[in-house]
């Protein structure tokens, strides 16, 4: 399926930003600086997990603690994602970045410096809030800009996130290893934050962070799924969202803890399984040309699908080392490649173009609420059940969700 945003003329009553339609350089090297700001952010927020066991150990955590502070940064994330949406639609889209840029970038350094879990605990949270506003003003920049390759330049913001997804933990391990201090990567990559956020200052204008913003309908024709905001489509988008962000975030926090504490796999070992699941998520850019020319209810049920199959290899079939890489590597596909990739572009297009930042804020509050309490979720169920049955709710069970909302959703009127 091909939608007319891509090829034909703009859906009655509503226009197109104007954007870009073309790969020059320029923009190519706009998006390269975009991504590079979203890579910074994937390594930090992956290297936790590999420094959580000595957290644990330096605050004496319990395991349901660890869990919730693995995953509690969503919680900031989701909560900011409406408001960052909203007020990138109505102040700008860069000044958005940029605040949250400098939040992400502060607080990420000040978790090395916590007393307690008490600090430690708000000090993530407020990352989050950083990361989340982040998400809304850059996904709807970028969407709204490359309106007409959306999904592909999407898929590039998830393929820096899956480079820096792969690099934190492989960074972060050896900083750990060389100094022994949990406490300096933290510090290397706040540092890092503050040096992109330059960047970001003097290479992207607000021409391209704004396109589309002041655009509104030129008329208001009669009721239309295409034109409401809460429509349904996007409600639909909003579910699968809910179910994706829960099911992988609850995963990725404990699945280091995992691997060290039912193979018994070193720091380094742990790293590079871990590290995968962002190396998948480097195929963003080619999943996203299939999103923007095929029906993207059925590329969502192949990554739902795709992610089940994964849940069920890992903590089942999965006992080689190799066969943990492998997996984890197809679950990054098929999490940020496909559904994340997919369901962000989908939501963007199920509104009009005015509304893109309240669209992708709200894709970030259905994503990363529910994750905030993912964690829990898993400790405890896996405290009650064992790793192999827990692991089989948290990835197989509830994908179904994202299935039942694509089914739901209907096919788009051309």
């Amino acid at each position: 399926m091909t939608t007319p945003e891509l090829t034909g003329p703009a859906p009655a009553g509503r226009t197109l930003p104007s954007g870009t339609s073309s790969w020059t350089f320029r923009a190519l090297l706009i998006l390269l600086v975009l991504d590079l700001t979203y890579l910074v952010n994937a390594m930090d927020r992956q290297v936790f997990a590999i420094l959580l066991p000595d957290i644990k150990q330096t605050y004496l955590l319990t395991g349901n603690q660890a869990g919730t502070l693995s995953t509690i940064f969503t919680l900031g994330m989701g909560l900011a994602g409406i408001p960052a949406g909203y007020l990138a639609d109505r102040i700008g889209r860069k000044r958005v970045i940029l605040a949250s840029l400098l939040l992400f970038s502060i607080t990420c350094a000040l978790q090395a410096t916590a007393a307690g879990l008490a600090d430690l605990t708000a000090w993530r949270i407020l990352s989050g809030v950083g990361e989340g506003a982040q998400n809304a003003a850059l996904y709807a920049a970028v969407g709204a800009y490359f309106h007409r390759n959306r999904a592909v330049a999407i898929g590039s913001i998830n393929a820096a996130f899956g480079l820096g997804a792969f690099a934190g933990p492989l960074l972060g391990g050896t900083l750990l290893s060389s100094t022994g201090n949990w406490r300096v990567p933290l510090y290397v990559f706040g540092a890092l934050g503050l040096v992109i956020l330059v960047v970001l200052v003097f290479a992207v204008p607000r021409s391209v962070t704004e396109t589309g913003r002041h655009e509104e309908l030129r008329a208001t024709p009669a009721p239309d799924n295409d034109v409401r905001f809460f429509n349904r489509r996007v409600v639909c988008c909003a579910i699968a969202t809910v179910a994706a962000g829960f099911t992988i975030y609850g995963y990725l926090g404990l699945y280091p803890t995992y691997l060290r504490e039912a193979h018994g796999y070193t720091a380094h070992q742990t790293a590079v399984a871990a590290g995968m699941f962002g190396l998948g998520a480097l195929t963003s850019v080619l999943c996203g040309v299939f999103a923007d020319r095929f029906d993207q209810r059925l590329v969502n049920v192949a990554g739902f699908a795709a992610i089940a199959g994964c849940g069920a290899g890992i903590f089942v079939l999965g006992d080689a080392y190799s066969t943990q890489l492998v997996l984890s590597l197809v679950l990054g596909i098929a999490f940020t490649g496909v559904v994340y990739t997919n369901t962000s572009a989908l939501i963007q297009r199920s509104v009009p173009a005015a509304k893109v930042g309240r669209a992708s804020g709200l894709f970030v509050a259905a994503m990363y609420i529910p994750a905030s309490v993912s964690g829990y979720f898993f400790a405890a169920t896996k405290a009650g059940l064992g790793w192999q049955t827990a692991g089989v709710i948290q990835l197989c069970a509830i994908p179904v969700v994202g299935l039942l909302a694509m089914a739901a959703m209907g096919r788009p009127r051309d």
